[in-house]
């Protein structure tokens, strides 16, 4: 493991940085990202954050995010790769690597496949956000409003907005700080990301709880979005990242599945989980990561046949982890 004292040296050394984070980004990846990249320009440094699908709607409420581009702009000295567990989810064209540039890898995932020269993870703490911090804070970089709000971001949203099991008093010690530091208001924030929707979003999600299922002895729920039904409204896949927390919220489930349709032959599982179940190991299964409660995979199937292959799996898990009765006939809540 890269020590912080050799980070922070790349992070002074060098002039001109290339930022990415993960496929399909989240407030963590996008926070991480955007307090990174304004505090190394901040700094003096040439700067190029870069994610080829854009930023997604639901964070562009954070000041800075238009100088995030779709393409690099710039020849790197040094790659960071900011919240993603291995290379093939890096957003970064592979076109970059050519330079020899040497990679940062800074992440929290318990999965991370330290794919990176110089590999700064940390699965004990709350967030990707929260690395970043202590870099910055470490390395005596100035930080203003702008990248306070991102870092917020970044930790308030993979820690679900402090409810999950990784809310430490590290993370709420270091969101004080930034509270009182900066004038940020939490209360903007998560109204920003959780309380915006559009229309059409809300008729979406009225369409999936449609689809929810829950196995015979209530321990499994699932939902299915298919490539059909996101045609026929226009709403960005990631504001359909939440849809998948509807399933735990049902009483007595132990495991929710969230399945989303992104082609015809590739369809993406998102999986939560309460108190007994790891589903990053789960995940994993598939080729896919995360963190213990909340966690990932793509499976280059379409969407039936990848519920085909999650289910009988889990169900075959909970059974040998000693959550009995959980093959048999779904039933559908209405």
């Amino acid at each position: 493991m890269t020590g912080r004292e050799e980070i922070l040296h790349l992070l002074a050394k060098y002039n001109r940085y290339l930022l990415g984070c993960h496929l399909h980004p989240d407030g963590d990846a996008i926070g991480s990202l955007l307090a990174l990249g304004l505090a190394l320009e901040t700094a003096g440094k040439e700067v190029a954050m870069v994610l080829p699908g854009g930023v997604p709607e639901t964070f562009r409420f954070l000041e800075g995010t238009e100088k995030i581009l779709p393409a690099p702009s710039l020849t790197p000295e040094v790659i960071i790769a900011l919240d993603c567990a291995d290379r093939e989810r890096l957003l970064l064209p592979e076109a970059v690597f050519a330079s020899g540039a040497p990679v940062v890898n800074i992440d929290h995932h318990l999965s991370n496949s330290m794919f990176g020269d110089f590999n700064y993870v940390f699965p004990e703490a709350g967030a990707t956000g929260e690395i970043v911090y202590d870099l910055l804070a470490g390395g005596g970089f100035t930080l203003d409003k702008r990248i306070a709000e991102a870092i917020y971001t970044a930790v308030a949203t993979d820690t679900g907005f402090f409810r999950y099991s990784n809310t430490s008093s590290r993370v709420l010690s270091l969101v004080a700080k930034l509270v009182a530091g900066y004038g940020i208001s939490p209360s903007r924030i998560a109204e920003e990301v959780y309380e915006e929707r559009s229309y059409d979003s809300l008729r979406l999600l009225g369409e999936v709880l449609s689809t929810l299922r829950l196995s015979a002895d209530g321990k499994i729920a699932w939902m299915a979005l298919s490539q059909q039904l996101m045609a026929a409204y226009s709403v960005p896949l990631e504001e359909t990242e939440n849809f998948v927390n509807y399933t735990i919220s049902i009483s007595g489930v132990e495991v929710g599945l969230f399945f989303k349709e992104i082609t015809p032959g590739e369809t993406k599982v998102s999986w939560r989980s309460r108190i007994t179940v790891d589903v990053s190991r789960l995940a994993a299964h598939f080729g896919g990561g995360g963190h213990a409660r909340a966690a990932g995979c793509t499976i280059k199937t379409p969407i039936s046949q990848a519920i085909e292959q999650v289910l009988p799996f889990l169900r075959s898990y909970l059974a040998g982890a000693g959550l009995k009765n959980t093959a048999g006939d779904e039933k559908k809540r209405v």
